[in-house]
């Protein structure tokens, strides 16, 4: 009794713990394992360290919680099978439409246009051999054109022409005719063939198909 009371005159922030504690008070504060006093210092210092190691654990995750909410959200992959709208074709990265209507290239264009394309450009020999393919016997303008006597073609989009292939013809305006491309005049009527990047190629770009 007297030494547990001598214990607490030194501790008086314990003296009320170690008064209520509910172990054997003769003992209490002594050196024994197990008295009163010093489980409760042990448990005061469970608690303390349980609460500096939480405490760096919630800011981490609060941070985590941060950068996750401020990230932009990605668009979502397009299904493969809508990379291209309906009545389109797809091949290797766009887009086409062959219309079955005929008009002239500048209403071809316009046409295109509304449609969020532009009159097909013709970019490489695999392109070219998929279009001359699937035509059909009609004939059908695309994008490439050039001014009444200019020798140097533009396509419709603004894009150069590197000339690796040479229309025939001595018309202002280019068209798939058989198995090559030929060109007319402009005000002729034909059917049309627009082009345009596929919904997947778009969304790589950070462009919303439409």
């Amino acid at each position: 009794m007297g030494l547990c009371n001598s214990c607490c005159r030194h501790r008086r922030h314990e003296a009320a713990v170690c008064s209520a504690w509910p172990v054997r008070r003769s003992v209490c504060c002594g050196v024994a394992t197990g008295s009163g006093c010093s489980e409760l210092r042990q448990n005061r210092r469970r608690v303390l360290c349980v609460a500096l190691c939480a405490v760096p654990c919630i800011l981490v995750s609060v941070l985590v919680a941060v950068i996750v909410l401020q990230r932009p959200l990605c668009s979502p992959r397009p299904p493969f099978s809508h990379v291209c709208p309906n009545a389109w074709v797809g091949f290797q990265g766009k887009c086409y439409y062959f219309s079955d209507t005929e008009s002239d290239w500048n209403s071809s264009r316009e046409q295109c246009h509304r449609l969020g394309a532009s009159l097909a450009t013709v970019d490489t020999e695999e392109e070219m051999g998929f279009m001359l393919q699937y035509h059909g016997p009609e004939d059908h303008w695309i994008g490439l054109h050039r001014a009444e006597g200019d020798e140097h073609w533009t396509w419709a989009d603004g894009s150069a022409f590197s000339n690796w292939f040479k229309p025939q013809g001595g018309g202002q305006c280019a068209y798939l005719h058989g198995d090559w491309i030929n060109s007319t005049l402009c005000h002729s009527e034909k059917f049309w063939v627009c082009s345009r990047a596929d919904s997947y190629v778009l969304w790589r770009k950070g462009t919303n198909p439409q």
